[in-house]
């Protein structure tokens, strides 16, 4: 299963309009092809399921995965979600210059 989530609600790639809002995908509603697309546009965030349910389990979500969800965040709260627990540098990094993004 892959959760998308676009950067600007309604963006459109492989056919489908995504939603700002993280949405689930069965496995197959993508082709390989489709899904590496997916992957490699910067208006999309890809994870997969079992990625994004890491972090409720003691297995730590990938640090890919971190960075983009990082890079998502829309509040310092959110951010200070995803740091709690996290000694990844390049992780940290990244929700620090969210973080000076967001609060200027």
């Amino acid at each position: 299963m892959l959760i998308i989530t676009s950067k600007q609600d309604g963006f459109r790639r492989c056919g489908v309009a995504h939603p700002a809002a993280s949405t689930e995908y069965p496995d197959g509603a993508f082709t390989p092809a489709q899904i590496e697309a997916l992957r490699a546009d910067p208006m999309l965030v890809v994870l997969e399921a079992e990625a994004a349910k890491a972090e409720l389990t003691d297995k730590p979500m990938p640090a890919a995965d971190m960075i983009a969800l990082a890079r998502l965040a829309a509040t310092a709260e959110e951010l200070d979600k995803l740091a709690e627990g996290e000694i990844r540098k390049t992780v940290l990094e990244v929700i620090a210059a969210r973080r000076k993004e967001l609060t200027g």
